[in-house]
């Protein structure tokens, strides 16, 4: 009899150790698990309000995802790391755990001084580096399902040449999507930006979402648009509705025909893929909403702030329930006049273009009801037709 108690006591006390290991497992996987999706917490207090007239604060910034630049601190460029830290994460979080803070490349990134100002922010020279960022499925609307449904991503860069015909500035990967519900079919997901040199040497842009190519409209931009200017502003939105690319003022539409959602898949989100793109990378933002026509704006007025370095002019500043304004110098004023000079440049390097004026819209960009037909899509496998021959 006592023996039967023992065997008792011994298996409730095993089954009570047993399952205070699972429950204690559980509780790490889940901490984990929030640790790898969720937006980093340093966003989760901003609100726009705050910055709407403040050129040297991001623009839109509650719905910014993660950004990388060389506006404030070069520290965040960490050579011996191979880490470039995102641009709004205090020093002391870094570390290599924060995976989704930063991006990492293998060769040693110099820093260059921008045409506009020598005193104004510097560009990182990514010539012959790929940037690899955090995992793509961190930058999905639905952190549950990975869905991605809208976003904006924007760079600023000057480009001096590229090295290969087709030229990928920006890529995500997504999952493998079941496109036939009664015999198995996938197809594979890639969204991403290719600089292709056609026959002209100018550039095509051909863009690619989900198992889509968006090609034919955006053709022959002169070479001299895109290379060897002071810099210029490279951007994409998605939405269910719409499929935008950006260059600097001017902005080019496709209507989306996807007939799968995306959902983002987990190898790393990529700048300058294969480094094939000889550039200085100033600034990237990536937004998880579609940016709006102001803010664009005064991403445009943010980028100038930085690199004409009015930045560090002396100026006071006035804090007034927790909005700020410059008050002694009339920062607006000198960006306007900054603006006003660099439009006119891109006007005088696009007298040579040809005329595709018709399939675009300047700025004031997402309100246009210009709409374009798609002449160039694809369905089945994505690879079959993936780059021009």
């Amino acid at each position: 009899m006592n023996l039967n108690i023992i065997k008792i006591l011994g298996f409730l006390i095993g089954l009570f150790l047993t399952l205070m290991i699972i429950y204690y497992a559980n509780i790490k996987i889940r901490n984990l698990e929030k640790f790898d999706v969720k937006t980093p917490s340093y966003n989760d207090s901003i609100t726009t309000a705050n910055y709407i007239n403040e050129p040297s604060i991001i623009p839109y910034k509650k719905f910014k995802y993660m950004c990388i630049n060389t506006f404030l601190n070069n520290k965040k460029i960490v050579n011996s790391e191979g880490r470039w830290y995102e641009c709004d994460l205090p020093i002391e979080q870094y570390n290599e755990r924060n995976e989704y803070h930063y991006f990492t490349y293998s060769n040693m990134i110099t820093l260059k001084e921008n045409t506009i100002n020598n005193k104004g922010a510097y560009g990182a020279d990514i010539n012959s580096i790929q940037l690899n960022g955090p995992k793509c499925y961190n930058f999905a609307n639905n952190i549950e399902s990975n869905e991605l449904t809208e976003f904006t991503v924007l760079l600023t860069l000057k480009i001096k040449n590229v090295t290969s015909k087709n030229n990928i500035l920006f890529e995500m990967t997504g999952n493998t999507t079941s496109i036939n519900l009664i015999k198995p079919e996938y197809t594979t997901s890639i969204i991403n930006i290719n600089l292709y040199v056609n026959d002209d040497n100018n550039y095509d842009i051909i863009l690619t979402i989900g198992n889509d190519i968006y090609k034919g409209h955006i053709d022959n931009i002169d070479k001299n648009i895109i290379n060897n200017g002071d810099f210029i502003v490279i951007g994409l939105t998605y939405s269910k509705d719409e499929i935008k690319f950006i260059l600097n003022k001017q902005v080019f539409k496709y209507k989306n025909i996807g007939k799968f959602n995306i959902t983002l898949g987990s190898t790393p989100i990529i700048i300058n893929k294969n480094g094939t793109i000889n550039t200085e990378l100033f600034n990237f933002i990536y937004y998880k909403s579609v940016i709006p026509t102001d803010e664009y704006l005064n991403f445009n007025k943010y980028n100038y702030y930085y690199l004409s370095g009015l930045q560090n002019n002396s100026c006071d500043i006035n804090i007034i329930n927790n909005e700020t304004s410059v008050k002694s110098c009339d920062i607006e004023k000198k960006l306007n006049d900054l603006e006003e000079k660099i439009n006119k440049t891109l006007e005088e390097k696009q007298k040579s273009e040809i005329d595709y004026t018709k399939y675009i819209s300047d700025i004031k960009p997402f309100d246009t009801s210009l709409d374009f037909n798609i002449t160039d899509n694809i369905g089945g496998n994505i690879f079959t037709s993936l780059f021009k021959n």
